[in-house]
């Protein structure tokens, strides 16, 4: 009898996972569940029938891909420094109505309080080319000939709004003193008196709308129509932008099929980080899309996938196994 060549175990464990492969893959096809891949600077703003706007840590924002941009330390103009934060993770969507920008990195401190000369607020801003600007601007800040528009969020004002401005009285409760300004008495209190956004003590966003067209230019938009929460939770801030696509006159507008560019900055307070200290990226680009976002399947997805990968590959196995043995006994 002549002799044949039986399928060796080696050959039928590589088949197996090749079939294995084939399995995982065909499943992850049909949950809709993608494979990670790298990330092109580009920010895609898909839309949603609805948005949460009061919870950057809702579910909402697990089916949006997130994308890494890199920070580097603020080093063209003084104040020179920063850079303690290395990247932040972007999310956007929009609903027809609202864009909404979810800036997300890593702080293992919750700066809200600056209530001494030495405590500062963590930070995060968005920077957008001014309307009716025809080329890239500088990303510190714009430039003379193409100025930014700039939503900056600041931790200290996101807990006035929460919990309502702290006067010095009420953080220094037991200090004896034998003068002391009343609350809202602009007498020794030149800023207020001025009306500085920064001196006021009720806000009614925890992001100040910007416009600047150099180092030195920055100040208020003219309309304030920028809106935002920011949360800290596990050692992370989430704060989540939130403006209307159109816009006030002179704003930039972001319509649905269109693009534009926006740059990122954070500030961790309790590094010392405030004004030109920061982090800063680059501009990317920022797709809005009429694409719509698709919700992922459930947390137990992956579990199946696995399951269903290890059963088929174990079940091509035992096949092959019984296969060969048979082939031996010929």
């Amino acid at each position: 009898m002549m002799s044949r060549r039986v399928p060796s175990r080696g050959f039928a464990a590589g088949l197996a996972i090749v079939l294995a492969a084939a399995v995982v893959a065909a499943t992850t096809g049909f949950l809709g569940v993608m494979p990670a891949s790298s990330q092109a600077q580009v920010v895609q703003v898909r839309a949603a029938p609805s948005v949460p706007r009061d919870d950057p840590f809702a579910a909402f924002w697990n089916n949006v891909q997130p994308v890494d941009v890199a920070l580097s330390a603020q080093n063209i103009t003084r104040p020179m420094g920063g850079g303690t934060v290395a990247a932040v993770q972007l999310r956007a969507a929009h609903d027809g109505k609202r864009l909404y920008i979810l800036s997300e990195w890593s702080d293992a401190t919750q700066d809200a309080a600056i209530d001494t000369t030495t405590s500062f607020t963590d930070a995060a801003a968005v920077e957008f080319p001014a309307a009716g600007t025809t080329r890239i601007p500088s990303f510190c800040m714009g430039d003379p000939g193409a100025g930014v528009n700039i939503w900056h969020w600041k931790a200290a004002w996101q807990r006035d709004v929460d919990s309502g401005f702290a006067t010095n009285r009420a953080r220094y409760a037991n200090m004896q003193v034998d003068l002391y300004p009343q609350d809202g008495d602009t007498t020794f209190q030149t800023g207020l008196a001025a009306g500085n956004p920064l001196s006021a003590q009720k806000h009614g966003s925890p992001v100040e709308n910007l416009v600047a067209a150099q180092f030195g230019t920055l100040t208020n938009a003219d309309v304030q129509d920028v809106g935002g929460v920011g949360r800290w939770k596990d050692g992370r801030w989430r704060v989540l932008f939130v403006r209307s696509l159109a816009g006030a006159e002179g704003s930039p507008s972001f319509a649905p099929g269109g693009k534009t560019n926006a740059a990122f900055a954070v500030w961790n307070g309790s590094d010392g980080q405030r004004d030109g200290i920061k982090s800063v990226s680059q501009f990317v680009d920022l797709q809005i899309s009429g694409e719509k976002i698709v919700r992922k399947p459930s947390s137990f997805a992956p579990a199946i996938i696995a399951f269903a990968g290890i059963v088929g590959g174990l079940a091509v196995i035992a096949v092959f196994g019984v296969f060969a043995e048979r082939r031996k006994r010929v």
